[in-house]
């Protein structure tokens, strides 16, 4: 007899639904943040190591037309079709030459989709992304918490204040301060900071060096240990000067740029993923696949999973290499594809700047184009990232599309990038001898209609590397 309230083992059924990480997923995510160089050098390292993958040879004969890319990848999916053996059970949706088109027009397919996931962390933000979907952050909060990440450079520094977030976000100066503190709580400890100080303050606190003298140093006397006033510190504050030294070395562990270590220290050469052109007037999109090898499934292995004197080994083997081989061929598939879509909507709605110049770029942000896609803001960062496009305007990075706006007088939204060419064409236009402050310079954008104050041209001019006025005027020869 059990009494009331007594515990017992019982015996339950209950339906979820759980995502779970899967290597063709993570190969989906990571073919996504490569660059047309390192797909290049991925897929070639595939075909090396993978002995039932063949590069499509081109055709000797230069007289004979170029076929469309849909029409030859459909040519090579029904060559290469498994119907007339007995793997349907293995190969599932890979067998039918029209998997991709049931795929791209039902969308009914019921596994997890690979945006949801992230990639091992390779690049500063993903780093940050990465962490950040895995804290638990309310939903007012989260938006900001990204915005404050796209925001970040690669030294690891956020480039706006508090101010102009919430102004950009329309939310309260409160939110942005707890998702600023939420983002600062993210490794590599440091980040998030807007200055030296603050950077190294993060880190001493982190390293439970609170209260200490190596926290005083950084909070009131920056400026003089960078004249070197070592004396007249250990003065000040009345301690002994080796104690000063010692706690500048312990200091001097900590890194005055946190994000360096996302950074890859190789040289980026850079070549158009995209080419966007006009033809009459619309623009196209074509994908860059110059230099890509061209990969497709060996007969031969194929032949010999159907003779009887290859041993089981041999078979489990050759199965194992064509499952990886299919799923490596439908991921690059895939990312194309995204790629694609992305590059649609950026041409959709930057049409004007296309056309016209710098001057006619739009704000774009991410998670608009992701909403629009119906897919993780995420995945349009990876994207974009890294990635480059052959424009009317030139060579761009695709990131560089998506920028913030500032409100003009009638309303309308101007991108960053706008403001910030205004005032270098006001400043290359100015005379020499006299030169613009940034308050005039404000003053003349005012009067244009846009919305500016004298300290946000300071922030601008400096993020363009150009010089004050004093040092401006400095300049000019007599």
């Amino acid at each position: 007899m059990v009494r009331r309230g007594q515990l017992r083992p019982t015996l339950s059924v209950r339906l979820s639904q759980r995502l779970a990480m899967t290597p063709s997923l993570l190969q989906k995510i990571e073919l996504l943040t490569l660059s047309r160089l390192e797909l290049s050098e991925l897929l070639n390292q595939e075909l090396a190591e993978n002995p039932v993958l063949e590069e499509v040879q081109e055709s000797s004969d230069f007289d004979a037309p170029e076929k469309p890319a849909e029409q030859q990848k459909a040519e090579q999916e029904q060559g290469d079709t498994y119907d007339d053996f007995d793997y349907e059970y293995f190969f599932g949706e890979y067998l039918g030459s029209s998997y991709r088109n049931r795929e791209r027009e039902s969308g009914d397919d019921d596994r997890p989709s690979f945006d949801l996931f992230l990639a091992s962390p390779s690049t500063l933000s993903d780093h940050l992304t990465w962490q950040l979907n895995l804290s638990d952050v309310s939903s007012s909060i989260r938006p900001i918490a990204d915005f404050i990440i796209g925001n970040i450079n690669a030294d690891g520094y956020l480039t706006v204040t508090t101010d102009e977030i919430a102004s950009s976000l329309s939310v309260p100066l409160s939110q942005v301060q707890a998702a600023l503190a939420l983002v600062q709580s993210l490794d590599p400890t440091g980040v998030g900071a807007r200055d030296l100080q603050e950077c190294l303050l993060l880190q001493l606190r982190a390293a439970d060096l609170a209260g200490s003298l190596e926290e005083k140093l950084v909070q009131s006397y920056l400026p003089l240990i960078q004249q070197k006033k070592f004396k007249e510190i250990s003065k000040e504050l009345g301690c002994e000067y080796e104690d000063i030294t010692r706690a500048l070395e312990n200091i001097r562990r900590f890194s005055p740029k946190p994000g360096q270590k996302y950074s890859s220290e190789k040289p980026v050469y850079v070549q158009p993923d995209v080419y966007i052109y006009k033809l009459q007037d619309e623009y196209q999109i074509g994908l860059n696949d110059d230099g890509l090898p061209r990969l497709k499934l060996n007969r031969a292995y194929r032949e010999m999973l159907k003779e009887q004197n290859v041993s089981k080994d041999t078979k489990s083997f050759i199965k194992e290499r064509f499952r990886s081989a299919l799923e490596l061929l439908k991921s690059v598939d895939q990312r194309q594809q995204t790629i694609f879509r992305v590059c649609q909507c950026i041409v959709n709605r930057q049409r004007d700047f296309l056309d016209r110049g710098l001057l006619y770029l739009r704000p774009m942000l991410i998670k608009d184009v992701a909403e629009e896609l119906g897919v993780h803001s995420s995945t349009i960062s990876r994207v974009v990232a890294n990635k480059y496009a052959h424009t009317p305007q030139g060579v761009i990075e695709l990131r560089k599309f998506f920028t913030v706006g500032v409100e003009s007088a009638d309303g309308e939204n101007l991108s960053i990038v706008h403001v910030k060419e205004r005032i270098k064409r006001i400043i290359g236009n100015e005379n020499s001898a006299k030169p613009l402050s940034d308050q005039k310079i404000a003053r003349i954008l005012n009067q244009e209609g846009i919305q500016i104050t004298r300290r946000t041209v300071a922030k601008y001019r400096d993020q363009m590397h150009v010089p004050g006025s004093r040092e401006r005027k400095m300049a000019v020869p007599y």
